[in-house]
């Protein structure tokens, strides 16, 4: 489910992104709210999802923290629409996996964890995106906890 890949911070895999969305699925299919088949999944925004919060440019990880990280994850499954649908539920349900796995998790209710997904939601490209992942990081910051 997870990688390591060379540093203390460990990441999410494909196998684990299928697994979070079989539990999304499994969870809303009794609520009348199923998820689309993963093969369904935008391959091109699946890999970026996974290979974002590792990446490096000239040798210098593009997000150096655990919360820029956790933020480009959220960022991508909300608005990058990996998904024909469930994308808000995949964003919330992964960034809580990741944080989970690398031993965090934030002091919110779920009211305000789903505030913060539809708020996202509805930004529009119009948007800054150094702005926006600025202040999703920020929210980070200041509501991750150890576990």
């Amino acid at each position: 489910m997870t990688e390591a890949n060379g540093s203390l911070t460990r990441y999410l895999s494909e196998d684990g992104i299928q697994i979070i969305h079989a539990e999304l699925d499994s969870a809303f299919r009794e609520a009348g709210e199923p998820m689309p088949p993963f093969s369904l999944v935008n391959r091109e925004h699946l890999d970026a999802l996974i290979k974002l919060p590792q990446s490096r440019f000239f040798g210098v990880e593009q997000y150096p923290t655990l919360e820029s990280k956790a933020a480009i994850i959220f960022y991508t499954i909300n608005k990058k629409h990996l998904f024909l649908n469930g994308n808000k539920r995949m964003s919330v349900l992964t960034l809580l996996v990741f944080l989970g796995i690398n031993q965090k998790k934030l002091n919110i209710t779920p009211d305000e964890l789903t505030e913060k997904a539809l708020w996202l939601a509805k930004k529009t490209h119009e948007h800054d995106f150094i702005q926006l992942k600025n202040e999703l990081e920020q929210w980070l910051r200041s509501h991750i906890m150890d576990a």
